[in-house]
């Protein structure tokens, strides 16, 4: 298995890139408006810092992981990069955006969502796999209009960094 290849960029992009930074869930706004800074509200400039910072974080924790071994490690370094992303996504819920970028900042989180049920099973399908890598490069095809509409999310809300992961469309080869 190759090591620290376009699999890592596809796999960190799979687990941090298919929503905006990887929102958690919507109980931001039923939280009594406090944002991660605790006063309410923040102005662009501060919700982009922080979720830029959320994603750079995020896409170090990964890169720290270190890359499978063989085939049959393929499933665990999964688990390990989506726990990873879990961390990052109860911090971006927390983020409270200014007025203009809510409804992107909510569609974000809610497109979290749908991609970490998705994840709940990649694990489990790649684990199961006579060809774990190929199936990696399976979910990741299942995944990509999701992670293509991340992409667009993340350029609209202004979080660059989120999308310094790879391209959606980038996918590894099978070995």
């Amino acid at each position: 298995m190759r090591a620290r290849t376009g699999l890592t960029t596809a796999l960190t992009c799979l687990a941090l890139g298919a929503a905006a930074g990887c929102g958690g869930d919507d109980s931001s706004e039923e939280s009594g408006g406090e944002s991660a800074s605790g006063g309410g509200a923040l102005t662009a400039a501060e919700y982009r810092k922080q979720g830029n910072a959320l994603c750079k974080d995020a896409v170090r924790e990964v890169e720290a992981i270190p890359a499978p071994r063989s085939p049959e490690d393929v499933a665990d370094y999964l688990e390990k990069v989506f726990d990873s992303s879990e961390k990052v996504n109860d911090e971006f819920m927390k983020l409270e955006p200014p007025e203009d970028l809510r409804a992107d900042h909510k569609r974000a989180v809610e497109l979290s969502n749908e991609s970490e049920k998705t994840f709940d099973g990649v694990a489990k399908r790649v684990r199961e796999a006579s060809n774990p890598q190929a199936a990696v490069v399976s979910e990741l095809r299942k995944l990509a209009p999701a992670l293509e509409q991340a992409e667009k999310l993340n350029t609209k809300l202004g979080l660059d960094e989120c999308n310094e992961t790879g391209p959606p469309a980038e996918q590894p080869e099978a070995s």
